[in-house]
């Protein structure tokens, strides 16, 4: 209850089809084995309310208890709560999740400046625990539920926390293309962008593009399962339409293992099976 956004987004009525599907545990883990994909980063939503943040926790908690070799789950939190939100985000990290996000400040009613958010995110850069933000792009097709995200927030961001890994989701809005800029290069050394709902965003020519402008170093899969990508192709969810589209993006061999799946491992601290 209380979760407008959300239902905004992924249940927006009568007469109104949605492209979010649905799955539990089982069913990802066969479409990553049908896609051969050996692990998932889980993130959490971008909740109003701290107890459902908590609820997503302990869910993603459970799933990696029993799967760790298949999953590495993210907390979310939600700052409004103050200092039992940071507790929350404590405790899900000592429960194994490995990362804070999907996080949106303006969807959670809350700034960047917020004092409980400041404790966290100097607590994840003290921590090595990477953040990952939802990131809208400024133009482009609109839908039920769009925030705006002043990229120059996450500039800010940045800058402000320089050792702090932070991931952007969805092409970090288009800020990639900002790393031409020499200030923001500086600046985003350590900025990822992962490729999340690239499909339904941007032509396949993006990761050939970011790759030049940023590097493939710093991009990051992402499909955003179970959002149903390729919609008028198919009903079900899955990773292999993606996987093909990556595959005639004009990446190199390398660069491809790198967006894939090297550049996770490094992340995360994973060794190469």
């Amino acid at each position: 209850m209380g979760e407008n956004h959300w239902a905004d987004l992924h249940a927006p009525g009568p007469g109104k089809s949605s492209i979010t599907g649905w799955a539990d545990s089982n069913q990802l883990l066969a479409d990553m084995d049908s896609a051969g994909i050996e692990r998932a980063v889980l993130l959490g939503w971008y909740w109003e309310n701290q107890q459902t943040c908590e609820l997503q926790n302990l869910w993603h908690s459970r799933w990696v208890k029993a799967h760790p070799d298949r999953f590495i789950g993210f907390a979310t939190v939600q700052p409004m709560a103050s200092d039992s939100a940071f507790e929350a985000v404590c405790r899900a990290i000592d429960m194994g999740l490995r990362g804070i996000g999907e996080i949106l400040p303006p969807a959670q009613g809350f700034s960047h400046t917020n004092p409980t958010w400041l404790k966290i995110l100097q607590w994840a850069q003290e921590n090595d625990i990477p953040l990952t933000l939802h990131v809208t792009e400024p133009a482009g097709h609109e839908y039920p539920g769009k925030v705006d995200t002043p990229l120059s927030e996450y500039q800010w961001l940045a800058q402000q926390f320089p050792d702090l890994k932070i991931i952007l989701a969805h092409w970090g809005g288009g800020l990639p293309f900002y790393e031409l800029n020499s200030t923001c290069h500086r600046a985003f050394k350590n900025v990822y962008y992962d490729t999340a709902a690239s499909p339904l965003l941007y032509d396949k020519r993006i990761f050939r593009i970011v790759a030049d402008i940023a590097g493939a170093d710093k991009i990051l899969f992402g499909s955003d399962y179970p959002l149903r990508l390729f919609p008028k192709e198919s009903k079900l969810p899955g990773f292999e339409r993606f996987l093909k589209d990556i595959d005639a993006s004009g990446l190199t061999e390398v660069e491809k293992e790198k967006v894939l799946c090297g550049n996770a491992r490094k992340l995360f601290g994973i060794g190469a099976s």
